[in-house]
């Protein structure tokens, strides 16, 4: 059943309004429909996935909310319509300095990318910040090392040393060095291996075989003189003429 409604007249006691009679059987009629129809089923839903939801809970016919609290360095101010949160964000900007001199600065929500460069790699793990190099750090792991300037070795040795490949050697007696090269060195100097020149009979010409006219010709190619030593040589002194007459 509907409500009904009391008819109250024009002015008062015109006579054209309900009598006391049937505007309380109407009152009372009112409040027994209102008593039998369902409770209250108003309620609130919080929307969206993200975030805290304000509505708390349904308390009869009172609807129950959270209140939003200001937390460090926040304030808070409402009206009839919002409430305001203000921020005091303690740092407002971030300078960062490159080696190259160059200044840079970072302003409020500003982000800050590191970005890797040839084999530079940039990573984090539960907040820190990790930078690894994947290249070649040594000499044994590179396929091909080269130099770009002189190599001081600082007086230490080279050893295990295979072939060398160059186009000059400078050693203590060509160009200004201070050390010496020890130990063997094969090789070939100017095309030459310097073995065969030290090897025994190494000097040997051969044998002189002369032409003779003369019986003092042939006693003279065939007689050997003690000349002495080359220190101390023999005081005789041979007179063989002239070599064209």
């Amino acid at each position: 059943m509907a409500v009904q409604l009391i008819n109250i007249g024009n002015v008062a006691n015109d006579g054209t309004g309900d009598d006391l009679r049937e505007a309380f059987i109407k009152a009372n009629a009112n409040f027994e429909e209102l008593d039998l129809r369902d409770d209250e089923q108003t309620t609130v839903s919080n929307l969206g996935d993200l975030g805290e939801g304000l509505f708390l809970r349904k308390n009869v016919y009172d609807l129950e909310f959270k209140k939003i609290r200001a937390g460090a360095n926040v304030t808070l101010t409402s009206d009839n319509s919002s409430i305001l949160a203000d921020v005091a964000v303690g740092v407002k900007s971030v300078s960062i300095i490159a080696d190259t001199g160059g200044i840079y600065s970072l302003y409020n929500e500003a982000a800050l990318t590191f970005a890797g460069g040839n084999d530079i790699s940039i990573g984090q793990d539960d907040g820190t910040l990790t930078v690894t190099y994947t290249g070649i750090t040594d000499l044994v792991s590179d396929p091909t090392p080269k130099l770009s300037a002189d190599l001081d070795a600082q007086s230490n040795n080279l050893l295990n040393v295979g072939t060398i490949a160059t186009a000059g050697i400078t050693g203590p007696l060509i160009g200004n060095v201070t050390g010496n090269v020890t130990g063997n060195v094969t090789g070939l100097v100017h095309d030459i291996d310097i073995r065969t020149l030290l090897a025994p009979n190494s000097a040997d010409f051969g044998s002189i075989n002369p032409t003779v006219y003369s019986i003092l010709e042939y006693i003279t190619f065939n007689t050997d003189i003690e000349w002495g030593s080359i220190v101390t040589p023999n005081a005789a002194t041979l007179d063989l003429g002239a070599i064209a007459v």
